[in-house]
Parts: structure tokens; sequence; C-alpha cells
């Protein structure tokens, strides 16, 4: 009889523990959830950002076609700015 009472308690305390384990689990599952959502909403307003950045080139362009000195500086200044929401849309898809 003790060696079922050994047994029973063995299984309560291991039953004890999985509920502790599935408890900590769904935590992380919300919590990543969560972490999902507001990536899903900092890249839509990254991608947004970026057809901002699209137009406002396409617009530079067609304005500073006469200025071959200025068109240059302003191509850079463009480039290093895709770059920059590149390298954000790369970090959101880690």
């Amino acid at each position: 009889m003790a060696n079922f009472s050994g047994t029973l308690a063995s299984i309560e305390d291991k039953l004890k523990l999985l509920i502790s384990r599935k408890k900590a689990l769904e935590s992380q599952l919300e919590e990543a959830r969560r972490r999902q959502k507001e990536l899903e909403e900092t890249l839509t307003l990254q991608s947004v950002e970026l057809d901002e950045l699209k137009e406002k080139n396409k617009i530079l362009r067609i304005a500073n076609s006469n200025s071959e000195g200025d068109n240059r500086e302003i191509k850079l200044k463009i480039n290093e700015i895709v770059r920059e929401v590149d390298r954000c849309i790369a970090q959101l898809n880690q």
C-alpha cells in the first residue's frame, strides 16, 4: 500500500510540474504573438514609409533632371535613406 501511495504522490508531482510548464509555455506563446503583432505593424509602417520615399525620389529626379551636380548629391542621400530602410526591414524579418 505504501508503494501505491508513493507512486500516486509521484504522479501528482509530475502532473503539477506539467501544468506549471503548460502555463509557462502559454505565457511565452502569448508574448510571442504580441511581439509578432508589433513587428507586423512596424513592417507595415515601414512599407508605407518606403513607398513615400520612393515617390519623393521620383519627384526629386523629375524636378532636378536639369542640374546634374545637385542630382548626384540627392541620389546619394536617397540611396542612404533606402539602405537604412532596407536594414530596418531586414531586422524585422529576422
